[in-house]
C-alpha cells in the first residue's frame, strides 16, 4: 500500500477499540514572508497568515480526544490555542459519533454536533492537519475558514461484490444550522493558504468594507468581523456525497453542499450568504510508492451589497451572485521512513457574473518533512503565491492589481499521544 491513502484519509472502519485515546500536538515556526499586503489575520488583504515581522512563535497547540462511552458510541472533541486573529483557546470539533454494530453488509453511522464535513482527502491527520504540507490548499484553507456545520450527519459504507472485494461504497449526508455567513471571507479577502482552522466561536477581522457617498463615491471604510459558523435564518442547510474506494490504492468522492442561508437574512452584525458549492477528489497511489491527492470545487454565493452596519437595506441594495472555483493537484513521496516530499499546485478564481474578476490566480507548495522520532518532526516550506483581484484592490482600496506573495516556513512539531485501555 503507498504512502498517500494510508496517511490521508482514515480507514473507514478506524479503530476505535481503546476507550480513551487523545493527541497533543505543539507546533513552532519560523516564517520569512515577502509580502506588500499585511497579513489576512489582522483584516487586511495578503493572502498569508504571517508578515514580515514575525519571527519565531508557536503557531498552534492542539488536544485532539476520543472517548469510548458504550460499545458503539464515542465522543470526540478538538481543543486548539493559537496567538493570532481571535487568539486564545476553542474548540475545532466537538461531536458524538454513533456506529451500530451491522446486522448485515450494511455498516452505519451518525455524528452529531460540530464537526467538518468528510470533504477534504488533504487534512487526514489529527486534529485536521495535513501530513503533506503545513500550509493546505486553497479548497481546505477555506474549508478549514468557513465551513463548519452543526448538525447531524449519517453515512453508510458496504463492501462491493464477494467477501474480500477490494470495492468499497460509501455514502453520506448532513442536514446542519449554522455556516449562514459563510462565503463572507471568501469574497472580501479572497482564496488563501495556510494552515489556521477557524474555532467555534472566533470573531474574524475581515478587510474593512467601501461607504459611499453621493453619486457612487467611496468617502471611507468601515471595520467589519466575521463569525461564519452562526445561524442566521433559522433554515437548515445540508450536504450530501458519496466515495468510492478500491483498497486502499484509489479513492474517488462526489459532493455537494448548500447552507441554504436567506441572504436578506441578518443577526447580530452578520448577513446570510446564500452559498453552495459541488466538488470532485481523488486520491490514487502511482507507481513507484508516488501518491497523488487532487480536488476541484466549483460554487456560487448570493448576497446584498450596499446595506447598513444595522442590518437595514438602502435605495441601491440588491442582490448580487459570485462564482468560485479552485482546484489542485498534489504529489507525495516518502523517500524513507523518515523523510517526505510533497509539491502542490493550486489555480482558483472568484468573479460576479463571469466577467468581473474578484480573485485570480495560482500558487505553488514545495515541503520537506522529517520525522527522526515518533515525537518529534521538523517541516521545511516554501509557498508562492501569484494573484489579481481588479475590484477589491484596485477600485475599493486604490492597491496594484496584482500581487506576489511568497514564504519560507521551518515548523518544529511536537506530539505526544496516550492509550488508555482500561
Amino acid at each position: 500500500m503507498g504512502a498517500c491513502l494510508c496517511l490521508s484519509v482514515p480507514a473507514f472502519g478506524a479503530d476505535f477499540g481503546e476507550r480513551h485515546t487523545w493527541t497533543i500536538d505543539v507546533d513552532l515556526g519560523v516564517p520569512s514572508t515577502s509580502s506588500d499586503l499585511g497579513p489576512w489575520t489582522t483584516g487586511e488583504l495578503g493572502k498569508l497568515r504571517f508578515d514580515a515581522s514575525d519571527g519565531l512563535g508557536g503557531h498552534r497547540v492542539m488536544a485532539d480526544y476520543r472517548g469510548h462511552m458504550t460499545q458503539t458510541l464515542w465522543v470526540r472533541a478538538v481543543l486548539d490555542y493559537v496567538d493570532d486573529a481571535s487568539p486564545g483557546v476553542d474548540f475545532t470539533e466537538a461531536y458524538l459519533d454513533w456506529r451500530p454494530l451491522p446486522k448485515s453488509a450494511n455498516h452505519h453511522q451518525v455524528r452529531f454536533g460540530a464537526f467538518y464535513p468528510p470533504l477534504s482527502l488533504e487534512n487526514g491527520d489529527s486534529g485536521w492537519a495535513s501530513p503533506f504540507t503545513t500550509s493546505f490548499s486553497a479548497i481546505n484553507t477555506w474549508l478549514g475558514e468557513e465551513i463548519r456545520p452543526v448538525g447531524i450527519e449519517w453515512s453508510l459504507r458496504r463492501r462491493l461484490g464477494f467477501a474480500g472485494s477490494p470495492h468499497e461504497l460509501r455514502t453520506f449526508a448532513a442536514a446542519f444550522y449554522g455556516n449562514d455567513p459563510a462565503g463572507t471571507l471568501l469574497f472580501w479577502r479572497g482564496w488563501s493558504l495556510h494552515d489556521r482552522q477557524t474555532r467555534l466561536d472566533d470573531r474574524l477581522e475581515i478587510p474593512p468594507v467601501p461607504v459611499f457617498g453621493p453619486g457612487g463615491v467611496i468617502v471611507g471604510l468601515r471595520d467589519q468581523a466575521l463569525e461564519p459558523f452562526e445561524e442566521i435564518d433559522d433554515e437548515p442547510g445540508f450536504y450530501t456525497g458519496v466515495e468510492w474506494r478500491f483498497a486502499r490504492r484509489a479513492l474517488l468522492q462526489l459532493a455537494s453542499y448548500d447552507n441554504r442561508a436567506d441572504p436578506w437574512s441578518f443577526r447580530d452584525g452578520q448577513w446570510g450568504w446564500r452559498t453552495e458549492f459541488s466538488q470532485v477528489a481523488a486520491q490514487i497511489d502511482l507507481p513507484g510508492g508516488v501518491g497523488l491527492v487532487s480536488q476541484w470545487m466549483t460554487g456560487e454565493a448570493y448576497w446584498l451589497i450596499a446595506t447598513t452596519p444595522s442590518g437595514s437595506t438602502t435605495p441601491a441594495t440588491r442582490l448580487v451572485r459570485e462564482e468560485f472555483e479552485s482546484r489542485f493537484l498534489l504529489l507525495t513521496k516518502q523517500i524513507s521512513p523518515l523523510h517526505r516530499l510533497s509539491a502542490r499546485y493550486d489555480t482558483f478564481e472568484m468573479t460576479r457574473e463571469a466577467s468581473l474578476d474578484i480573485d485570480r490566480g495560482h500558487a505553488w507548495t514545495w515541503a520537506y518533512h522529517y520525522q527522526p522520532t515518533p515525537k518529534l518532526s521538523l517541516a521545511l516550506e516554501w509557498l508562492t503565491i501569484d494573484s489579481r483581484r481588479d475590484m477589491l484592490w484596485g477600485y475599493f482600496y486604490g492597491l496594484p492589481a496584482q500581487a506576489t506573495e511568497r514564504q519560507w516556513r521551518l515548523q518544529l512539531s511536537y506530539r505526544l499521544r496516550n492509550t488508555d485501555a482500561t
